[in-house]
């Protein structure tokens, strides 16, 4: 059981200002207690776990204004402590789970039910029951997104890959609902027998009334309140009766008493010392860091006072009132908790309200960009993380602020799965207008006849191609390289055909040739060459400028080429990375050894991370535009341009990633030294 208490979840009762005068009314202790509170054990009892969603609260509590209302007045029942009171604090005991995964939420749950007691692993358990729910159903959402992009039907989707986790945290939430059930018939049982047990005492104090008086009488009077002492709850119906009947029958011996005077006196005159003891560990009480413990504190003492038999008569009255003044300061700091942790509920309340009203303006949200679609997908999944970090709210208002904020969540999530569905029809239709064009291309490209003609309509095949919109993910790359394949076969067999052309093929052939020997040159000189990639570039040049050579020569030529180019470029661009990353480990150790070098570093990293998504989004653009500038002849220079573009870029990018693990690695070792 924690030690700490959550002010608003108890229910504690302090007693009025009684105005007791006489022995009689000294008995009469205080008989706090507090009331039942329903909700708790109705939530354990009967939830169904992991059925919708609920907000971050996950205890049911007392409303505040009950809370209150029982500590101004006290209602004559016997003291005790109940599940609830026992369970004060656990919201604040909790820890947060918000940046926990679906996995290590389950094995949270499980742990917990594995090793805790019964009370504190539910608690548990039914405070990481929401965040589990919220990670399956993102997930859910996103599965759901990616099958209606790659041209799914949501009637058609299904999802099973959470079923283990909900099985596994639902079977241990219901066995855990079983033990409590089980715990409270035993504790109602014990509440029968403890009934059986005092009525029996009862029995024994009228035989000693009913019986003559001797010296060992109030003795066994003694035993019999010891016994009655160490007997604790009954039914609550019957606590009342019983300890009315407890009390008169003990006037009745007092009153009857008249032998051993100084032995009562003396007896009246402990009771007192204790009642005095009891006095200071009220106050004591003042000081305890924990309103649960002071609370649960205050009740015992409030058993123990009951318990303990008459005072003298002359100190009746001032004992009681130092006792009862004590516990109210008790009560008050109570009070004071609760009202304090409703004006925060009441601050949250007015935190989600806002989140409410955003989330209601995404609902209206309307587009016909995939791009803008996804920006608000990311606001409402947003909304969701803040709405977990903010604390509870009144109980009153939980389930319908929970429902506001999830009808309009849900209703932006509507309208963006309808507006993919058009999309995706819009998508199939593209699919089936592409796969046309290939099927004529690939007619072409099996019988070719007409050149002239059959060169026209190919082109006229890509020009129409570019103007057709996308098509699903799933196919785009299958679809292009139909397409590509056909309209390069009718190329390359037209290229065959033109054999007039093999003079000129030869000259470019002789021309490459002599490139690939000044590659040879530079690639086998043991001297580094300051200018070699100036003669690189313009070797590079010279080659995209020679037109076609002879078919059966393009790959070998094509081949020695690249591999000298990269040969000569590898071992160039090695020596000058090696130097440079040299003077970049040099330049990030000198700012890591600054006094603010965290801070440098930090910067640095954003400023390249920068850097890295802006290459990441030139190398999308320039691989989507590729296609676009070829057409049958696949040595289109644009193309080639485009495409050498794309692995410098891709290079650079690389670069860009190895220093910023070198970065990540530098502020790393900072922040632990």
């Amino acid at each position: 059981m924690s030690d700490e208490m959550n002010p608003s979840e108890a229910t504690p009762v302090v007693e009025s200002a009684l105005d007791l005068n006489n022995e009689e009314q000294t008995t009469i202790i205080e008989n706090a207690t507090a009331p039942e509170i329903i909700a708790e054990t109705n939530a354990i009892e009967t939830e169904s776990p992991i059925v919708k969603e609920e907000e971050t609260s996950v205890v049911e509590e007392t409303p505040v204004p009950v809370i209150i209302a029982e500590i101004e007045s006290f209602n004559e029942t016997a003291v005790e402590i109940t599940d609830d009171e026992q369970e004060l604090a656990v919201v604040e005991e909790l820890p947060d789970y918000t940046n926990l995964n679906k996995n290590e939420l389950l094995k949270t749950a499980l742990t917990a039910a594995k090793d805790k007691e019964v009370n504190e692993a539910l608690n548990i358990l039914k405070a990481v029951k929401p965040f589990l729910e919220a990670a399956l159903h993102e997930e859910q959402a996103k599965a759901l997104e990616k099958f209606i992009e790659e041209g799914g039907e949501k009637d058609d989707f299904e999802y099973k890959a959470d079923e283990s986790i909900k099985e596994q945290f639902n079977k241990a939430f219901n066995e855990l609902k079983d033990k409590k059930a089980a715990q409270r018939a035993i504790y109602e049982a014990e509440k029968i027998k403890n009934l059986k047990a005092k009525e029996a005492i009862l029995e024994e104090i009228k035989k000693l009334n009913d019986a003559e008086e001797t010296k060992d009488s109030l003795k066994k009077l003694k035993e019999l309140q010891g016994e009655w002492k160490k007997i604790k709850n009954v039914p609550k119906e019957y606590a009342d009766s019983l300890w009315e009947s407890y009390r008169v029958l003990n006037e009745i011996f007092y009153d009857k008493l008249s032998i051993n005077i100084e032995l009562k006196q003396l007896d009246r005159e402990r009771n007192l010392d204790h009642k005095i003891e009891l006095c200071k560990k009220v106050s004591e009480l003042l000081n305890e860091k924990s309103i649960k413990t002071a609370l649960i504190a205050v009740k015992k003492y409030q058993e123990e006072w009951r318990n303990i038999g008459p005072v003298p008569k002359e100190a009746n009255d001032d004992i009681w009132a130092r006792f009862k003044a004590e516990a109210d300061k008790v009560f008050a700091l109570i009070r004071e908790e609760t009202e304090k942790n409703e004006a925060i509920r009441r601050e949250n309340l007015e935190k989600k309200k806002v989140l409410i009203e955003k989330a209601k303006t995404l609902s209206e949200f309307s587009s016909e960009k995939i791009k803008e679609w996804l920006a608000k997908t990311k606001d409402a999944n947003d909304l969701m993380e803040e709405w977990k970090k903010i604390g509870m709210v009144p109980m009153a208002l939980r389930d319908k602020i929970w429902d506001d904020f999830r009808n309009a969540r849900n209703s932006f999530f509507n309208q963006k799965n309808a507006y993919f569905k058009v999309f995706n029809a819009e998508r199939n239709e593209n699919m089936k207008r592409k796969t046309a064009l290939c099927e004529k291309a690939e007619v072409i490209a099996n019988t070719p006849m007409d050149w002239i003609r059959q060169t026209n309509d190919i082109k006229a095949f890509q020009e129409e191609w570019k103007k057709i919109g996308p098509v699903p993910d799933k196919f785009n790359d299958t679809i292009w390289k139909r397409f590509r394949g056909a309209c390069d076969s009718f190329f390359a067999k037209k290229a065959e055909r033109f054999a007039s052309q093999a003079e000129e093929q030869n000259k470019n052939l002789e021309f490459k040739r002599e490139l690939i020997s000044k590659l040879e040159t530079l690639a086998g000189q043991e001297e580094e060459n300051p200018n070699v990639f100036t003669e690189l570039k313009a070797i590079q040049e010279s080659w995209n400028d020679i037109g076609y050579v002879p078919m059966k020569e393009k790959d070998a030529i094509a081949k020695t080429y690249n591999n000298l180019m990269d040969k000569i470029y590898n071992r160039y661009r090695e020596l000058k990375k090696n130097m440079r990353e040299s003077d970049e480990k040099s330049q990030l150790e000198a700012m890591a050894a600054t006094p603010n070098g965290a801070a440098r570093l930090y910067k640095e990293e954003k400023i390249l991370m920068e850097r890295i998504r802006g290459m990441k989004a030139d190398i999308d653009t320039w691989e989507n535009n590729i296609g676009f500038f070829k057409n049958g002849n696949s040595k289109n220079p644009l193309a080639e341009q485009m495409q050498d573009k794309i692995n410098i870029g891709q290079k650079h990018l690389k670069g860009l990633e190895e220093k910023l693990k070198l970065i990540r690695s530098y502020k790393v070792n900072k922040i632990e030294n």
